[in-house]
Order: C-alpha cells, then structure tokens, then sequence
C-alpha cells in the first residue's frame, strides 16, 4: 500500500461520524469505569490498601464492566475501554491502526478523567490512596508482571469468545463473561498486585496521586497478556478462518479433480463413439 493511499484512508477514517462516536465512547465509559471502581477501593484507613475489602472490589469492577459493555452494544458496538484489548484486537486485525491509536489516547484520558472527577469528589484525607494499583511488598516485579500477565489473558480471552461475531445476537448475556473474568482477575490478583488488567485503569490514579513505583508492571504485563490472550482465540476457535480457508481450497482442488477427471473421461469417450460409428450402405435386396 502506498502512502498515498494510506493518508487517504486515513482521511477517510476521520471524517466518519461513527469513528468519533466509537471514540467518544471509549473516553466516556472508561471515565466511568476508573470512577465507580477506583471508588470502590477506598476506605477509612486510607493508608492501607490491604482493608479495602477485595471482594467488594471485584463485584464493582466487574458489574461495572457489564454496564457499560451492555450500554456500548446499544450505542452499535463493544467498547473495549482498555488500550490491552484494544492492542490484541488491533494485532488479530479485528480494528485498523488509526481507529487503535485513537481509541488507547481516548481510553487514557478517560483514566485520567475519571481519577480526577474520584479527586474532586472525595473528601481530602482520602485524596492519598485512590485506587492506586501497586505491587505487594512480599512478592518481586517480576511475580506481580506474571499475575497480570495471566489475569489479562483470561479477560481477552473472555472479551473475544463473547464479542465475537457470530455472537452478537445473544442479547444482554454476551457481556456477562467479560464483567465475570474482570471479577474473577480482582478475587486472584487483588492482594498481590491490585488486580489492574487495565493500562488505562491505573495510569488515571497514578498520575493524580503521583504514585509511579513499578508501573511498568501495569502496562507490559497486561498488554502481552492481552496479545497472547487475543492470538490464541483466534487460533483455536470453530470460526478460526484459516480453517475456512483451507477447507474452501481443498474443495476447490477436489472439484477441479473432478472436473479433470470428467473432461479426461470425455476425451477417452469421444474418440470410442467415433471409431465405431460406420455408414452402412443401403442394401437393395433388403
């Protein structure tokens, strides 16, 4: 592709009403979801994040997370509120480069305005710890990259087998497994290291709280879960269309065998008809 025909379709991209409304969703659902969950996470003792109860933590992550994927499907399709799933999504090019890079910028923003509507809205002794994602003291960098390295994969994993195409039409339950792996990731990997699974979901408080101690954990560990999360779904479900493709191929050689063998049989028959039709002449005796 040239580059001519790329900023063409660049242009063409951002002139659609429905790619700013796809954009205007990412960066108004998340703002939601980093407000209601992040605000779920504080408590009295705001010095220590180890009182939030994490139960309650998972149960607001995750019901929000039903909300608003099943308000986004009536706005015409799945937000993604997430730069890792949009990351895995732009990698099994389910979205193009352009519509990847604007949804991440309007999902971090909508991080960062979440956190600061949560700022304002809270009294000023909490204003310290909220929902600042950060690794426990009692395991290294390199565990806590590991726990949001499986927790993502299982919620991309989740994301795609019920966002799906031929899903779509299962109604409001399609959301459900989302917001269930969402909770599931926040029961596992609370007490560890917060349970992120969203780029998006800690930059917000980190930036408000200036909190940036192992942060890299948060991106790097999502995101490659994310990846590896999206792939392998790809790959591996009924609807992989590799898997269509090799059929079509195969029955495409199979009927030009057939084809060739049927011209092949009619090249042999001809000649035979041929050979043995005589003009007899007529006998006058007869």
């Amino acid at each position: 592709m040239s580059f001519a025909q790329i900023m063409d379709n660049l242009f063409h991209t951002v002139r659609s009403v429905s790619f700013w409304r796809s954009v205007k969703t990412e960066f108004l659902l998340t703002t939601f979801y980093v407000l209601f969950g992040c605000g779920a996470t504080i408590t009295a003792n705001t010095r220590c994040k180890a009182s939030t109860d994490e139960l309650k933590a998972a149960v607001t992550f995750g019901m929000t997370t039903v909300t608003l994927l099943h308000c986004s499907l009536r706005m015409g399709s799945p937000a993604q509120m997430n730069p890792a799933i949009t990351i895995a999504m732009l990698c099994t090019r389910k979205i193009d480069i352009i519509t990847a890079f604007f949804n991440v910028f309007a999902q971090c923003l909508g991080g960062i305005a979440g956190a600061g509507v949560l700022y304002g809205v809270t009294p000023a002794r909490q204003h310290e710890y909220l929902g600042v994602t950060s690794v426990h003291s009692d395991i290294e960098s390199g565990q806590a990259f590991g726990i949001e390295f499986l927790i993502t994969f299982v919620l991309v994993f989740a994301y795609f087998s019920s966002m799906d195409p031929p899903h779509l039409a299962t109604g409001t339950f399609q959301v459900i497994p989302a917001g269930l792996a969402i909770a599931i990731g926040h029961t596992f990997g609370w007490k560890y290291t917060g349970a992120s699974l969203n780029p998006a979901r800690s930059l917000g408080p980190a930036i408000v709280c200036n909190e940036w101690r192992d942060h890299w954990v948060y991106w790097v560990g999502p995101i490659l879960g994310a990846l590896l999360g999206g792939i392998t779904f790809e790959y591996s479900h009924v609807n992989y269309t590799g898997s269509r493709l090799l059929r079509r191929s195969s029955s495409t050689r199979d009927d030009s065998g057939l084809e060739a063998r049927a011209s092949s049989k009619e090249s042999v028959d001809l000649p035979t008809e041929l050979t043995f039709s005589v003009n007899m002449p007529d006998d006058p005796e007869v």
